[in-house]
Parts: structure tokens; sequence; C-alpha cells
């Protein structure tokens, strides 16, 4: 059954992805910047950070064994992780948008070269995992530099400098991850189309937008298949369906009115406060979500 739903997965997203990159290629700039954050607001709300709702079963199978009142230990350590790199932020954003790459690359590697594996032969990090995450992080800031130091400098005030990359390194890159595909070892050659389409989506369409199809079609449904499937981490008092429908409907709302007050509260840009929202909210839950689930697989 699992592999049924993984080809099925993989499927979809290869359709979407095609569906995007003829669209991008037949209508020019038919992706506007507006049409991309309100895209990655609504995805990110309804897929993207719902997915994260899986730690707290993370959480309960980690500490219960030591203390009944394990979600009590659990929310301390989790929010005192995440309010901890929120205070890193505000102080200091650059260096803080530089250790979300570092461990955003960690993590998508992580569970990239895990995913579907045995909870007992997972890898906590080895030169596979590095090379995955950096092809995932990375290609977007190689290819779309103008874009990305937009971002960056919503996200920081910072104004980082223009370099122009020659067109042959950037040949270079992109021989070197495509023969990388071509060579990983055990895996399926859907598997492989899959890296071939996420890797073109991150060259050919625009950063938000190619983060926002890995982010939420990728890597949470991922999150989403293992973690409901093979681990059962949906809570007993909960159905499946009661349990997706709850996240979904409490991260849309609770994003609604998140991006609702800060504007209104700072009087910032709605766009800029999306971007400032849904990153630096990433930025801090991923650091915990990525020491738990570790963590758990880990035990």
């Amino acid at each position: 059954m699992i592999n049924k739903i993984d080809k099925l997965h993989k499927a979809g997203f290869i359709t979407i992805s095609i569906i995007f990159l003829l669209l991008n290629t037949l209508f020019v700039n038919i992706f506007t910047y507006e049409i991309q954050i309100y895209a990655l607001f609504f995805l990110v709300s309804i897929i993207g950070l719902p997915h994260g709702f899986f730690d707290f079963t993370v959480g309960k199978n980690i500490f219960k064994k030591y203390n009944e009142n394990w979600f009590l230990y659990f929310s301390f350590s989790y929010l005192s992780i995440a309010i901890l790199y929120f205070l890193l932020w505000n102080n200091i954003p650059t260096y803080s948008l530089l250790f979300f790459l570092i461990i955003s690359a960690l993590h998508f590697g992580y569970e990239d070269y895990n995913y579907l594996s045995n909870t007992k032969k997972r890898v906590s990090f080895n030169i596979n995992i590095l090379i995955k995450g950096l092809m995932i992080v990375f290609t977007p800031i190689l290819f779309h530099y103008d874009e990305i130091c937009n971002l960056f400098f919503i996200l920081t005030d910072y104004e980082f400098q223009y370099y122009e990359i020659n067109f042959f390194y950037k040949i270079v890159y992109l021989v070197f991850f495509i023969f990388y595909i071509i060579l990983e070892k055990n895996r399926s050659i859907l598997f492989k189309l899959e890296g071939f389409v996420y890797l073109m989506n991150f060259i050919l369409l625009p950063p938000l937008l190619s983060f926002t199809l890995y982010f939420c079609f990728v890597h949470s449904i991922r999150h989403f298949i293992e973690s409901s499937i093979i681990y059962s981490y949906i809570p007993d008092n909960f159905s499946p369906k009661s349990f997706f429908v709850s996240i979904i409907l409490f991260s849309l709302i609770f994003s609604v009115i998140a991006i609702f007050l800060i504007g209104n509260f700072f009087n910032i840009d709605t766009n800029d406060v999306i971007v400032k929202y849904i990153f630096i909210l990433l930025a801090c839950l991923t650091l915990p979500h990525m020491i738990f689930n570790i963590s758990s697989n880990s035990n």
C-alpha cells in the first residue's frame, strides 16, 4: 500500500510541476510576485505548517518514558528552542538567515535521503545528505540570485552585494547534479525523475514558486505519508480525517490572524509581512522540528 501511495504522490508532483513549467514557458511573467506570495502563504498554511503537528506525538514518544508529564517537557523544550532562535534572528538576522539555510539543507537532505527507510536504518548524516540538501537550498540562489537577494533583504534588512555568477560554473553545477541523480544508488526510476523535476523547478521557475512546490508537495506530503502510515503518529483520540482537518484549519486561521495583526501593528506591507511570517516562522520551527525528529528516529 505504501509503495502505491508513494508512486501516486511522485506522479502527482511531477504532473503538477510539468503544468507549472509549461505555463511559465508559454505565458511569460504569468507568475507575478503577488501570485507567488499568496500561493506561498496559502499552500504553506494548509500543507507546509501542518506537517509539523506530528511533532507532538514525536515529543510524546521521546519524553513519556521519562515522565508522565511529557507534554510540559516537550512544550517547554520545543518552544524554548524556537523562541531562542527568534531572539537571535531579531539581534543577528544575517547570521541567523545563514544558519537557517544550513539547517534547512541538512533537514531537507536528511528527509530526502531517509524517506521510507526503516527507522533503525536511518542515517543522521553522510555526504549524500549534504549534497541533496545543498541542491535543494542552493540551486534557487545560484540561478535566481537577484530575486533571492530581494527576499533576503526583506528578511534581514541587509543589502546583499550583487555577484555575477559565470555561466560556465552554472553548467558545471547542473551537470554535476544531473550525474548525481542518475548515479544515485538504490533509487527507482520514478524517484530519479522526481529529482530531475524539482531540479528543473529550481532553475526555471521563480524561486518562491519552486520553493512552495518542493516544500509543500514533496517535503511536507512525504512527512504526512510517513508520519500517518508508517509511524502512526496520528493521536489516538483523532481519526485521520478529523486530525488533518483540525490541523489544517488551525494552521490557516492562525496564519490569517497573525498576518493581519503583524501587518496592522507594525504597519508593514502585506507582501513583506507574508515573507517575514512564513520564512522566519519556518526558521524558528525547523530547528526544534529537526532535532526532535532525528532524536526520535535514533532511539
